[in-house]
């Protein structure tokens, strides 16, 4: 495994970006500390890959929920009730935990009992299982754990791909973005996601930097049948797929093959609109 490891490495320059000197020093000496989290759950094979990709460039712990929690974005358990957190073993990484919580939880947990005495760099959620393009990122536990290290003031980064059975391209993209961040500078209240479409392993991406923007898949009503003994209803979503986006776009350039990296930010305020509501008369 160890091997492997060692070919997403050393596949970063087929990515696309220039790496300098700092950087290639940077990937080959661990002085970082990174937290690894993600919502596929403790098992995910993509949580298991990217640990030990990111072990070449730092200490790695991770921290992540003991079941499969896609879906719940940003939300929160630790604010009511007792949880369970059990160590487990993983490699690549020094210290593991399994978490009874959401995504965000296990980010809270591992920053809280593992990152107080020596601060983690970054925060890392993935390798998501599914694209979570576009507005989806909204429903996405993978960007809802990025976004509780940002809100931790960590820098932070949430990684998905389509559903693809090689991790090799989106661990080589994390590796690379950090190296270029620890380069030219983290800002903190921002969350870097990171989608990558299907490709094949050792394939040369084009890297395309573009907005959120774009839902590939919604709701567009229910099938419906009663339940059992007369106890409501039983319904499933019908889904509805799109595939034609506003050029430029985050969901344009995925669907165009791409890989693409969007910065979002923690901090929801919209300020343009706050300056306006301030101007008028509220007595």
């Amino acid at each position: 495994m160890r091997n492997t490891a060692l070919k997403i490495i050393t596949a970063i320059g087929l990515i696309g970006f220039v790496v300098g000197p700092a950087a290639q020093e940077q990937a080959f000496s661990p002085k970082l500390r990174i937290l690894v989290a993600n919502d596929d759950g403790i098992d995910s094979p993509g949580l298991h890959a990217l640990a030990l990709a990111l072990s070449e460039i730092a200490e790695v712990v991770v921290s992540a929920p003991e079941e499969n929690c896609s879906g719940s974005s940003h939300s929160s358990e630790v604010f009511s009730g007792t949880h369970r957190a059990k160590q487990i073993d993983i490699p690549g990484a020094v210290k593991a935990w399994a978490i009874e919580g959401t995504p965000s939880d296990a980010v809270t947990w591992g920053v809280l009992t593992e990152g107080q005495e020596h601060k983690f760099d970054y925060v890392v959620s993935g390798i998501n299982g599914g694209a979570n393009v576009g507005e989806i990122a909204h429903y996405s536990g993978t960007i809802g754990a990025a976004m509780e290290g940002a809100g931790h003031g960590i820098p932070s980064i949430a990684v998905s791909q389509a559903r693809q059975s090689s991790h090799e391209v989106a661990c080589s993209v994390v590796v690379n973005l950090i190296n270029r961040l620890q380069e030219a500078g983290a800002p903190s209240g921002i969350v870097w996601a990171v989608e990558v479409p299907v490709m094949k392993s050792g394939e040369s991406p084009e890297i395309a930097i573009a907005p959120m923007s774009g839902k590939y898949v919604h709701a567009e009503g229910f099938d419906t049948k009663e339940a059992e003994n007369d106890d409501g209803l039983i319904f499933r979503s019908k889904l509805k797929f799109e595939r034609e986006f506003e050029p430029g776009s985050s969901s344009a350039e995925f669907f165009a093959g791409k890989v693409v990296i969007t910065p979002l930010r923690y901090d929801w305020s919209d300020y343009e609109e706050i300056n306006r509501l301030k101007k008028w008369n509220w007595k």
